[in-house]
């Protein structure tokens, strides 16, 4: 079970596709693949991804200890399939307390991890910096650049099956997640890992807003 369709880049309403087009079209935001999050059985809506996405769908094996998953949203409609997914995930910090993280693949110009992280733009900007993390993903080792978010969280962008790979943390120092050996793997190539992940209660990361451009007359 989903919620309405609302923007993957701003959460807003959209008009469903008609006779003038086939595309789902946001107000502010023009053609867009529509945004749901599965608010009941979201290791049916895994599953379910797993024969539908046409990027990766990655989860965490082995999961870190004591973690589990508190969400899963997605892009798409079942004419194109899921263009993004995400994939929420909750435990405890490396420095103490609770923490959560993000993994999201996107096809450039969705637009989803960048809502998520808190910038502007559908897609991250130049990466002029060193990468400052590396996951395993598919058995590659993949380079992470961070980049610049609000405080209250890390954000990290790399590429990998072709499209982007978002790893988002909260709080910020949850970023020394990093420093372990964190091994990603694509559910559509392994749907079995989907019967060893733990779920737990639901996490509210996948709806976070879209960020206020600067110079916006709403902004504070």
């Amino acid at each position: 079970m989903t919620i309405a369709p609302t923007c993957p880049r701003c959460l807003g309403g959209l008009r469903p596709p008609d006779l003038w087009s086939d595309q789902w079209r946001c107000e502010r935001h023009g053609d867009v693949s529509p945004w749901h999050e599965a608010t009941a059985s979201p290791e049916h809506a895994l599953r379910r991804l797993a024969d539908l996405a046409t990027v990766p769908v990655w989860v965490p094996s082995p999961m870190p200890v004591h973690w589990y998953v508190g969400g899963v949203g997605w892009a798409g409609d079942d004419r194109s399939g899921a263009r993004a997914v995400a994939l929420a995930t909750a435990g405890p910090s490396p420095v103490g307390g609770p923490a959560d993280m993000l993994l999201i693949a996107e096809s450039p110009g969705t637009g989803l991890g960048a809502r998520l992280a808190g910038i502007n733009g559908p897609d991250p900007e130049r990466l002029d910096t060193l990468p400052e993390g590396k996951v395993e993903a598919a058995g590659h080792p993949t380079a992470l650049w961070p980049v610049a978010c609000p405080s209250d969280r890390a954000a990290f962008v790399g590429e990998a099956g072709g499209v982007w790979l978002w790893l988002l943390l909260w709080p910020a120092d949850a970023a020394l997640l990093l420093m372990e050996h964190l091994v990603l793997e694509d559910l559509r190539d392994r749907p079995t890992l989907a019967d060893r992940l733990l779920f737990g209660a639901p996490t509210d990361r996948l709806s976070t807003p879209m960020p206020i451009p600067e110079g916006s007359p709403h902004r504070l």
